[in-house]
């Protein structure tokens, strides 16, 4: 549908001003409405109007149409482009400010994609569900913990997943656990870290496969067998199709980054960790604000690459007292929100020792049931590993 923005003639842009309000009002669309629509003070509108009676056109109405909005792009793009060699001198990074070009552009280009009909996106949404149906042996997109995967079915495209953790418990273990067990299936994995080095990532990778305690990798005192299997283990780990990103600060770079990564090798898992280190280069009155366009940007990312996004995220002090709620999600109940999943992993009694008992909560899930998951956390050779309760 055209709108004011599509012409550059101010009679033009009343009139289809006027045309859209009949729309919306559901009245005819005809000379005489849009006269009684426009009023007596738009006399020179009215004036053109009659006047627009007297011309004949030698092409359809459907042509006229796609000459006018591409007639919008052009406009919109010159636009676009002027304003952008007048910002481009105060820009810090400029990848990010290149592909907000490009992201820019491109919307004014699919402006004219053609919009799908109910009936469309009812037999696309029946045509998955069939096709969900006969790959039942897809399992791409599971975590490995087979209690959390009955409950969820995996991670699935176009959600965004939260693991919600006071620190020490395990959260980016987790992460790391469900990641090169992703991966380790062909998927093109992304984990961004705010938080570890890339050694300190490799060396836990390297620790759950050799079964190797990572402080004796810390401190240099292996055995020369353990480092023949340091060796192998680093082998297998660096055919994995995963992309390490430990240098990206902003959300906006982390945009960048994975749109980057979908376009050059079909990205299937972003994970980020963790979330209240992200920082926005927007302007924001508090940092609540802020978490809360982080998350709804992250939940729209995912929608936009058709991926799983899975956030680390902290919780609130007393979430340490008790067994974590929504509530306790640090600095915004946005994440609640945006979230289509979020799991908690925490203690539910304070234990000393390499191998604790934790519990992992299955909080909220979009399209699914809530429920829990007992394992046990190895912290030596950080792994998390299933266990049964009777």
């Amino acid at each position: 549908m055209l709108d004011e923005e599509d012409f550059s003639d101010s009679r033009n842009k009343k009139l289809i001003k006027a045309i859209n309000n009949l729309k919306a009002k559901k009245q005819e669309v005809n000379m005489l409405s849009v006269k009684a629509e426009l009023g007596k003070v738009q006399g020179d509108v009215l004036r053109y109007l009659s006047t627009l009676g007297e011309y004949s056109y030698g092409t359809t109405a459907e042509t006229l149409y796609r000459k006018i909005l591409e007639m919008s792009k052009k406009r919109k793009i010159i636009k676009l482009l002027q304003d952008s060699i007048s910002e481009v001198e105060e820009v810090e990074d400029i990848d990010i400010f290149g592909e907000k070009i490009i992201k820019d552009i491109n919307k004014i280009k699919s402006r004219d994609e053609k919009e799908r009909t109910f009936v469309e996106q009812v037999v696309e949404a029946v045509e998955t569900i069939e096709k969900n149906t006969l790959s039942k042996t897809d399992y791409s997109l599971y975590t490995g913990i087979m209690d959390l995967d009955n409950i969820t079915c995996g991670l699935h495209n176009e959600e965004l997943t939260i693991i919600g953790a006071r620190p020490g418990v395990g959260k980016t273990t987790l992460a790391l656990q469900i990641a090169e067990n992703i991966a380790s299936k062909g998927v093109e994995t992304a984990i961004v870290s705010l938080e570890m080095s890339e050694y300190q990532i490799i060396q836990k990778l390297i620790a759950k496969r050799t079964r190797i305690n990572s402080y004796k990798m810390r401190m240099g005192t292996l055995e020369t067998n353990d480092l023949g299997e340091v060796g192998k283990a680093g082998a297998e780990v660096s055919t994995l199709p995963i992309h390490l990103i430990t240098n990206a600060k902003t959300l906006q770079h982390i945009e960048n980054i994975a749109r980057k990564l979908k376009n050059k090798s079909k990205l299937g898992l972003m994970i980020i960790d963790y979330i209240q280190l992200i920082k926005n280069q927007g302007r924001f009155n508090s940092r609540e604000q802020e978490v809360a366009d982080i998350t709804r940007t992250l939940k729209l990312l995912s929608l936009e690459l058709k991926i799983p996004i899975v956030g680390l995220c902290q919780l609130n002090r007393n979430a340490t007292k008790s067994e974590p709620m929504l509530a306790d999600l640090r600095e915004s109940g946005a994440i609640e929100q945006d979230a289509d999943n979020v799991i908690f992993l925490y203690q539910e009694k304070e234990q000393e020792g390499n191998i604790v008992d934790v519990t992992l909560k299955v909080a909220k899930q979009r399209a699914g049931e809530i429920g829990k998951v007992y394992l046990k956390f190895n912290k030596g050779n950080s792994e998390f590993k299933g266990v049964i309760r009777c």
